[in-house]
C-alpha cells in the first residue's frame, strides 16, 4: 500500500545546535496539535552534527504529535541539507524554518488555508519576529503589509529562508538549491535569494504574507556580530550578481546598479545604511565586489547535489 499523502512537510536543518533545539521542537508540537486535522510531517536534517542533535530529535519524536523523518546528511552546507530534506519530503506543500526559530501555534493551519485554493503555483514567505528583545533587530521581517515580488524589487530579503513555503511541484519547475550558496558553502549566504530569484524568473508568483509567522532567536547582541553577518550577506549577493550578470531575464544587474548608487550617495553624505548598527553602503558594495570576484574565480556550474 502506498504511503498516505501529506498536506505539509516542514523541513528543518541543523548542525551542532543540540543545546537550543527543545524550544524549536516544542513549538512544532504545539502547532501540530492545533492542526490535528492535517496530515503533517517534520523532515529534520542533521547536517553532520557531532553533538547530541540526532538523539534529541529521536527522543522528542517518540511522543511528538507529528510524523518525523530524521535524516543524517554528512555533507556540510545549508543548501545541501535543504536539498536532502526536499528529496525526502512527501508533502504537497514544503515549508522551511531554521533551528533557531519557533513557529507560531497557528502556523500549519494558516499555511494550509493559504495554499488550499491555489489554481496555479505560488511561493510564499511569512513574517519573522524578533524572538528575544535582547537580540539586535536583524535577520527579521516584521512587516504587516502583504506584498508581491516584481522586477523592480530585490529578491534578497523579500522573503527569508527561515520562513518560506511552496508547492512540492516547484522542484520540477525550478530544481533544487544551488549548493555553492548558503551557510557552510563557498559563498556563505544567498541560497534562499537565489531560489526566490529563479522561481520569479520561471514565471511563478512570489508573495510575502504576514499571516504565517515564526520567532527568530538568533542570539546576536554585539555590533561586531552584525557587521560579520552583513558582510557575509553582501558577499553572497555579489556572487549572485556575478551568476546572473549576463542573464537578460534577470534584474540582478539593476540591483547591482542600485547598490552602487547607494554607495555614491552615502559618500556624498546624502544616504546612510545604519548608524545604529555601524553598517555602510560602501562596505556593502566592497563585499559585493569581493563576492563577484570569488564567483568568477570559482566553478561556474550550478550545483544541486
Amino acid at each position: 500500500m502506498p504511503p498516505r499523502p501529506v498536506d505539509i512537510s516542514l523541513i528543518i536543518s541543523s548542525r551542532n545546535r543540540a543545546y537550543g533545539l527543545k524550544n524549536c521542537l516544542d513549538a512544532v508540537s504545539v502547532a501540530a496539535s492545533h492542526a490535528a486535522y492535517l496530515r503533517l510531517e517534520l523532515v529534520f536534517v542533521d547536517n553532520g552534527s557531532t553533538d547530541d542533535t540526532s538523539e534529541i530529535v529521536s527522543t522528542w519524536a517518540l511522543t511528538a504529535p507529528i510524523q518525523t523523518n530524521l535524516i543524517f546528511e554528512g555533507r556540510p552546507g545549508l543548501a545541501v541539507a535543504r536539498n536532502t530534506g526536499m528529496r525526502a519530503a512527501r508533502g504537497r506543500v514544503l515549508a522551511f524554518t531554521d533551528d533557531d526559530c519557533e513557529i507560531f501555534p497557528d502556523y500549519f493551519a494558516t499555511l494550509a488555508a493559504l495554499f488550499a485554493s491555489d489554481t496555479e503555483m505560488v511561493m510564499r514567505g511569512g513574517r519573522i519576529e524578533l524572538g528575544d528583545a535582547r537580540d539586535l533587530p536583524i535577520t527579521i521581517k516584521p512587516e504587516l503589509e502583504p506584498a508581491v515580488l516584481t522586477s523592480d524589487l530585490h529578491a534578497g530579503g523579500f522573503i527569508h529562508g527561515a520562513n518560506m513555503a511552496f508547492p512540492h511541484g516547484l522542484i520540477d519547475k525550478v530544481g533544487l538549491f544551488d549548493t555553492r550558496f548558503g551557510a557552510g558553502a563557498t559563498f556563505r549566504s544567498g541560497e534562499d535569494t537565489d531560489y526566490v530569484h529563479r522561481t520569479f524568473n520561471a514565471g511563478v508568483r512570489v508573495e510575502y504574507l504576514p499571516e504565517f509567522a515564526v520567532k527568530h532567536f538568533h542570539g546576536r547582541r554585539e555590533i561586531a556580530d552584525v557587521k560579520k553577518l552583513q558582510s557575509g550577506y553582501a558577499f553572497g549577493n555579489g556572487a549572485l550578481y556575478a551568476k546572473y550578470l549576463f542573464d537578460r531575464r534577470s534584474n540582478m544587474r539593476g540591483m547591482l546598479r542600485w547598490d552602487i548608487r547607494q554607495a555614491i550617495m552615502e559618500a556624498m553624505g546624502r544616504r546612510k545604511l545604519s548608524d545604529d548598527l555601524g553598517l555602510t553602503y560602501r562596505s556593502q558594495l566592497r563585499d559585493n565586489l569581493v563576492g563577484m570576484l570569488a564567483y568568477w574565480r570559482g566553478p561556474k556550474t550550478e550545483h544541486t547535489a
